[in-house]
C-alpha cells in the first residue's frame, strides 16, 4: 500500500498559509454562497464574477478559475446543487469533492486545500439521509481522487523509474469551519484508517486474473497486514487440509489443480482489541475471494464472463476492514476473517452439475450449477466459525458473536436493487437488527444498503426432495432469471454450514446471528469507460467501520 497525502486540518479560513497548498477547491451548496460579504467569499466571488458576466451556466458544476488571492493561483469551484432534497444523501458531498479535487490535479495541483463550506441545517430532516460523518465522507472523497491503483503504479515504476506518479496528491489542507480542532483530528484519523483499508480492497480489487491469482492475493494481505498492530495472518495452501476442512472449496477448484499458480489458498486474519476489556463483540467475517470466475463445467456464455476477475471483491473488503480495524487500533472489536481464494476455472476434473459433494457439516450438497460456486467456497468457512463460536461459549466467554458473509454474489442483486448492496440476515441478527446496523452506517457513509428479507419461499427453495441429498446449491438458471435470486442463496448457507440448528427457534443460548452481505451491486461503480470495467467502491469497507466501530 502506498503512503497517504499528508492531511493537516484547519477550522478557519484565516489559518491557511497561501504557501501551504497550490489550489483552493471550494464545496458549498447554492451559488449564493459566494455573494456573502465576508472572507474568503468576497476574493473568490471577486475572481468569479468575470465568469459568471459571460456564462449563465456558471455555479452549477465544477469550474476552475484563476484567483491571485489563492495558493497557486488556482481556485476550484465545486458546487452542490441541493443536499436537502427527498434522495439527497451524503453522497453529494463525496460526489462534489472528488471532482473538484480531481479537476485540481488536471490543472497541476499536488497540494489542495480543500474548502467545507457549512451544510445548512435543514439536511437534518432529510428522512433517508444522514450528513453525521460527512467531513470523513469529504476526506475520503479527496483522497479517492489522490488514489492510483497498484497495477498503474507497478506500470508507472517499471517505465519511468524515480519520476513515476505513484501519487496524485502531497498533501491536502482541509477547512472545515466551526469545527473543533479535537473534531477535525478524530476525523481525519478514522478516515486515514478506512482509506488505508479501502487502498488494500482497491489493489487487489483492480488485479487482473494473472496479476492476483489466490496465492497473489495472499502475499498482497500478508504484506499489509505486517504492519499492522494487533493483526495476525496465516494462509493454509496445502491441498489436503482444503479438502478436509473446506471440502467445498476444495471441489468448486478442482479444475484450478491443473496449473499451481492457480491453486486455492485460504487465508486467515485475526484482530484482538488492544484493551480486551472493551471488546462489545467478536465479528466473524467471511469473504468470497474468486479470482477469476469461468462458471466452471456451466460456462458463462454470451460475453458474461467478462469482469469475472472482480468477483474476489468480498474477499478484498474483508481483507480491507481488518487492516482498517487494525490502524485505528479499535478496542470495541475483535475479528476473526476467513477468506476462501480460488479461480473457477474449467478442465477435465471440473466439478459437475449432479455430483453430490458432502460439506464441512457433514451436509450433503447437491450441485446443480458450478457457476453457484461463491456459495459453496463460503459455506465450510462459515461452519468452522459456527464451531468456533459455540466452542467459545462452552469456554465461558459472554462476548457477543456474529456471522458476515461478504460477497459479489448474484447479478440479482443488481437487477433488484442496481448499484447497491444488500444484506440478507437469519432471525436471530433480524431480531438484533444487525443488518439494519449497516443499512444506518451505509447511509452515513455514502454507501447505502437495502435490507432484504429471507422468506420460507427460500428454504424450501435449497430443501433436498429425496433422500440422496440434503440440500440443493442452486437452480440451473441465472439468478437474474430466478425468484429471490439474491435471498435463497443464503438459505442454501445456513443449511450446508449447519447454522440451521441455531435459529430463533434454537433458543437465545443456541442462537448465532448471521448476516449475508451481496456487494455484487455496491463493490463497483456503475460507470463503464468505453469498453473497460467499471470502477471499484472499496465497499464495503467504510460501513463495517461505522457499524461496528465505536
Amino acid at each position: 500500500m502506498t503512503t497517504l497525502p499528508e492531511i493537516r486540518t484547519h477550522s478557519s479560513y484565516s489559518q491557511l498559509a497561501v504557501g501551504s497548498h497550490d489550489a483552493v477547491v471550494a464545496v458549498y451548496t447554492g451559488a449564493d454562497i459566494l455573494t456573502q460579504q465576508q472572507t474568503p467569499y468576497t476574493d473568490w466571488e471577486a475572481a468569479a464574477a468575470p465568469f459568471r458576466q459571460i456564462d449563465k451556466e456558471f455555479g452549477k458544476s465544477v469550474v476552475l478559475v484563476p484567483a491571485p488571492s489563492v495558493g497557486g493561483g488556482r481556485l476550484v469551484l465545486s458546487p452542490i446543487d441541493s443536499v436537502d432534497d427527498d434522495t439527497d444523501d451524503v453522497r453529494k458531498v463525496f460526489d462534489a469533492v472528488k471532482s473538484g479535487v480531481a479537476r485540481a490535479i488536471e490543472a497541476g495541483a499536488r497540494r489542495p486545500a480543500v474548502y467545507l463550506a457549512p451544510l445548512p441545517a435543514s439536511v437534518n430532516a432529510v428522512p433517508d439521509a444522514d450528513y453525521s460523518r460527512w467531513i470523513e465522507v469529504a476526506l475520503l472523497a479527496g483522497l479517492k481522487a489522490s488514489y492510483v491503483t497498484l497495477v498503474v503504479r507497478e506500470h508507472r515504476t517499471a517505465t519511468l523509474g524515480a519520476d513515476a506518479v505513484v501519487e496524485n496528491l502531497h498533501s491536502i489542507d482541509l477547512v472545515v469551519e466551526s469545527h473543533s480542532d479535537e473534531e477535525l483530528r478524530n476525523a481525519v484519523k478514522r478516515a486515514t484508517a478506512i482509506e488505508g483499508g479501502r487502498r488494500l480492497a482497491l489493489d487487489m480489487g483492480y488485479g487482473d486474473p494473472e496479476r492476483m491469482t489466490p496465492y497473489k492475493c495472499a502475499e498482497t494481505i500478508q504484506a499489509a497486514a505486517a504492519s499492522v498492530p494487533g493483526l495476525e495472518f496465516e494462509v493454509i495452501k496445502d491441498l489436503d487440509m482444503i479438502k478436509q476442512d473446506y471440502p467445498l472449496l476444495y471441489h468448486s477448484a478442482r479444475a484450478s489443480f491443473a496449473e499451481k499458480r492457480t491453486w486455492p489458498c485460504v487465508v486467515k486474519l485475526e484482530y484482538r482489541s488492544p484493551v480486551p476489556a472493551q471488546v462489545k463483540e467478536h465479528l466473524f467475517l467471511v469473504g468470497k475471494g474468486v479470482t477469476y470466475d469461468t462458471g466452471g463445467i456451466s460456462l458463462k456464455i454470451g460475453g458474461s464472463m467478462r469482469g469475472m476477475s472482480r468477483d474476489k471483491l468480498g474477499a478484498c473488503g474483508v481483507a480491507g476492514f481488518a487492516v482498517a480495524t487494525g490502524l485505528m487500533q479499535e478496542t470495541a472489536v475483535d475479528l476473526s476473517c476467513v477468506l476462501a481464494f480460488e479461480r473457477n476455472s474449467i478442465g477435465p476434473n471440473s466439478l459437475l452439475p449432479d455430483e453430490i459433494v458432502y460439506s464441512r457439516a457433514g451436509v450433503r450438497v447437491l450441485i446443480n450449477d458450478t457457476d453457484a460456486e461463491g456459495r459453496l467456497v463460503m459455506t465450510d468457512p462459515v461452519a468452522e466459525c459456527r464451531e468456533r463460536i459455540l466452542a467459545a461459549r462452552v469456554a465461558g466467554s459472554k462476548i457477543p458473536a456474529a456471522i458476515y458473509t461478504v460477497a459479489t454474489l448474484t447479478g440479482h442483486v443488481i437487477r433488484a436493487y442496481g448499484w447497491y448492496g444488500a444484506t440478507v440476515a437469519n432471525g436471530p441478527a433480524r431480531r438484533g437488527k444487525y443488518d439494519q446496523r449497516l443499512a444506518v452506517s451505509g447511509l452515513a457513509y455514502g454507501d447505502p444498503f437495502e435490507n432484504s428479507i429471507m422468506r420460507r419461499e427460500d428454504h424450501a427453495f435449497v430443501r433436498g426432495r429425496t433422500d440422496r441429498e440434503d440440500v440443493y446449491q442452486s437452480n440451473s438458471l441465472p439468478s437474474t432469471l430466478t425468484d429471490r435470486g439474491h435471498q435463497y442463496p443464503a438459505a442454501f448457507i445456513i443449511k450446508a454450514s449447519g447454522l440451521d440448528k441455531h435459529s430463533v427457534g434454537a433458543g437465545a443460548s443456541a442462537a448465532i446471528p448471521f448476516v449475508h452481505v451481496d456487494i455484487a451491486g455496491s463493490a463497483e461503480d456503475g460507470s463503464e469507460p468505453g469498453l473497460g470495467l467499471c470502477g471499484i467502491t472499496g465497499s464495503p469497507v467504510a460501513t463495517f467501520a461505522g457499524a461496528f466501530w465505536s
